[in-house]
């Protein structure tokens, strides 16, 4: 009998320290479910727009529009025989009037979100654009970056292994300081870093997708208004490996 009571103080002590944060699981759905889909080279692409606060709050632990954020959720079905590759930069939300939306990190938007503030001032300066590759980051290693910081260039001597931006959850992280509840509000360290990287978690990635597979994954776009609807919009998917011709979703 002991053995389960330990195992469930654990549990409790756990739960406590993360301050009871539980990241919400997004239930996979038929193409047919979203707002938008189209078909192109055997590859099904699905997407919905989640401009209202309810909708966002199904996937986030709080609603994202306070912070004028909001989300697309990309599903790519990939029914053809080879893989398919679409970077982030080849990604566009263009809003009714015809112009683009600029992603913004994850990080950012968890740092918006814990404190409260929009993603602009949350972050100090305007929206981030993404990189597929470099993901909003000055280069490591190009001397010639405005940027460059001999402590983060793992090729040069005076590299700092110790810095804490080169340590993170295993891939590159932005510029942007994510200050995790410094005024010990209702959501503690640990609790902050589980939120934050449950945006990670579910941000969109430009890894292959094999045959057979598929990825349902959020894009985080800065908005400084919120519309009324979503008809208008589109998400215009305009290159990518495997696939033959521009795709774009509309919007009802």
């Amino acid at each position: 009998m002991k053995r389960p009571i330990v195992w469930l103080g654990m549990l409790l002590i756990a739960l406590t320290a993360a301050g009871g944060f539980r990241a919400k699981t997004v239930k996979p759905k038929k193409p047919e479910k979203f707002q938008a889909r189209a078909v192109s080279s055997g590859i099904t692409f699905a997407a919905d727009l989640l401009l209202d606060g309810k909708r966002q709050s199904e996937f986030f632990f709080k609603e994202l529009s306070p912070s004028n954020v909001v989300a697309v959720r990309l599903a790519i079905f990939n029914g053809s025989n080879g893989e398919v590759v679409m970077a982030l930069d080849d990604i566009q939300l263009v809003d009714p009037e015809g112009k683009e939306i600029i992603p913004v990190e994850p990080e950012a938007v968890a740092h918006a979100v814990l404190q409260g503030f929009p993603v602009s001032s949350a972050a100090e300066q305007p929206p981030v654009r993404v990189s597929s590759t470099t993901r909003g980051r000055v280069s490591r290693t190009d001397q010639s970056d405005p940027g460059y910081d001999p402590r983060l260039d793992p090729t040069n001597p005076n590299y700092d292994p110790t810095d804490p931006r080169n340590t993170g959850y295993g891939r590159s992280r932005p510029d942007i300081q994510v200050i995790l509840n410094p005024t010990g509000g209702k959501y503690g360290e640990i609790s902050g870093q589980l939120i934050e990287k449950d945006f990670i978690d579910k941000a969109y990635s430009a890894d292959p997708i094999p045959p057979s597979l598929m990825r349902d994954k959020f894009i985080y776009y800065g908005l400084g208004h919120r519309p009324s609807g979503t008809k208008g919009f589109e998400l215009r998917l305009l290159k990518g490996k495997g696939i033959s011709a521009p795709v774009i979703l509309k919007f009802p």
